[in-house]
């Protein structure tokens, strides 16, 4: 009896022995790797600078190079353009031991001006002074010369006398005005355009002399659109 109660306390304690080594069940390992999302706030949008205005080049005006000349303003190619330089003698002529009066002439030679303006667009001239001038429209004059058995003429000064003089006389002055654009420096500002025709730049501060210069010009067409 005792024998039989010994083997069925060993068959026990073999049992749980067999049942505490049971191997534990593998793992199941998976190929995929899960990765917490996390949240992360919206970049802020960056707001561009409006771009820089385009800035204009600022334009030099040319000066002169020489006082008392005017000069042609080349504004496409922002340069000056020298005029023709002439001599013109002051003539005085009486009418009839002057019973018709007397007039005071320019002339120069040649019928026409070297230098010529042939495209439609508003003529400008520059001009610089010593500093020493106080109304530069004084001292200069605009001239529309006509040409006389080759050679250019205009009247300046003419006086009537006791008959009737038919004589019409030649040429005219032009009117204009000055603008001043830097120390000593002048734009020549015309009323209104010219027509076709001969004109030049007289210098008349001393009207005691015989001969002047004229920096004179052409015109080629008839009028201005």
């Amino acid at each position: 009896m005792k024998q039989i109660f010994s083997l069925i306390l060993f068959s026990s304690c073999f049992f749980c022995a067999l049942a505490q080594t049971k191997p534990a069940k593998p793992k199941v390992k998976y190929d995929t790797v899960i990765v917490k999302h996390v949240y992360q706030p919206a970049a802020k949008a960056v707001r561009k600078k409006p771009a820089a205005p385009l800035v204009k080049k600022e334009i030099v005006l040319p000066e002169p190079e020489y006082i008392n000349q005017p000069c042609y303003y080349d504004k496409d190619a922002n340069k000056l353009i020298k005029l023709e330089n002439a001599n013109a003698l002051l003539v005085t002529k009486k009418k009839v031991l002057g019973l018709k009066g007397a007039k005071q002439s320019l002339s120069m030679d040649a019928p026409s001006s070297k230098i010529r303006f042939t495209t439609k667009k508003d003529i400008v001239f520059f001009i610089k002074t010593s500093g020493d001038v106080i109304d530069l429209t004084s001292y200069i004059k605009l001239y529309q010369f006509v040409p006389v058995d080759q050679k250019r003429e205009v009247t300046i000064n003419s006086k009537e006398g006791i008959l009737i003089d038919k004589d019409e006389a030649k040429g005219k002055q032009m009117s204009f005005g000055v603008k001043m654009i830097s120390k000593d420096n002048y734009q020549v500002q015309l009323p209104q355009q010219l027509e076709a025709g001969e004109y030049g730049f007289v210098w008349v501060k001393n009207m005691e002399l015989k001969e002047f210069t004229v920096f004179a010009f052409g015109i080629d067409w008839k009028n201005i659109d």
